[in-house]
């Protein structure tokens, strides 16, 4: 009976310590190694002698991109985790949160994710792409952000929601890491994340196992004293 509630402890005890890792960090709204990539609408070279086809990578996935491109997403994720003021980072979104009267402290990154072309050898000279992603965190979107290979940031000009809030489009001439931002000031909603359910219901796992344990100790030591007896 000791070693099951040992064992019960254990489980109960690392799953809470595992929901430390949805919690918000810095810039971000929850963390981006949970949410899926935006998937490409529509992808148009400025040159038509590009057949290359466009990889949008989620920070998670960022083991799978060559060596130079998961360095700069990786600093892109440090950039944002490093601050919980976006505006930092960049006088571009800081000009438009004040045009907007937005708190800077209401700002987040929703999504973090690279763009890059594979498939195509010849860009030098034809970098020019009409890209649109749908993603499922435009609902209070502010801003597209994107880092360039000098790791400064800059925002996308133009860069606006269509298709009833559920697509960006916007037009690059370099593709690299990008950071969707979004409003999450009071009197909005919180931007809906693809991992968002998972935090609700480790939200909710948490608090019961803290009862659990609670509980749990309680039966073992009753056990204890029982068998001290």
């Amino acid at each position: 009976m000791k070693k099951a509630f040992a064992c019960l402890l254990v489980a109960l005890l690392a799953l809470n310590f595992s929901i430390v890792s949805f919690a918000k960090v810095g810039g971000f709204v929850s963390s981006p190694t949970g949410n899926q990539a935006p998937m490409v609408d529509s992808f148009k070279p400025g040159n038509a002698d590009c057949d290359g086809t466009l990889v949008v990578t989620a920070y998670g996935d960022r083991a799978e991109l060559p060596e130079d491109l998961r360095n700069l997403l990786e600093k892109a994720y440090k950039d944002v985790a490093s601050t919980s003021d976006l505006t930092k980072i960049s006088s571009d979104l800081a000009k438009i949160a004040s045009d907007k009267s937005i708190k800077a402290s209401d700002l987040a990154v929703s999504d973090l994710f690279n763009l890059h072309v594979a498939g195509c050898d010849a860009h030098e000279g034809h970098y020019n792409f009409d890209v649109t992603l749908s993603a499922e965190t435009l609902n209070k979107f502010v801003a597209l952000l994107q880092m360039n290979s000098d790791g400064t940031w800059q925002v996308v000009s133009g860069a606006q929601v269509i298709n009833n809030g559920k697509s960006l489009k916007f037009s690059v001439k370099t593709p690299s890491p990008m950071a969707i931002v979004v409003n999450t000031g009071a009197g909005t909603d919180s931007p809906p994340t693809s991992d968002n359910w998972m935090i609700y219901v480790y939200g909710g796992v948490a608090a019961v196992s803290a009862v659990a344990l609670v509980v749990i100790w309680g039966v073992w030591r009753k056990s204890k004293k029982q068998s001290d007896c």
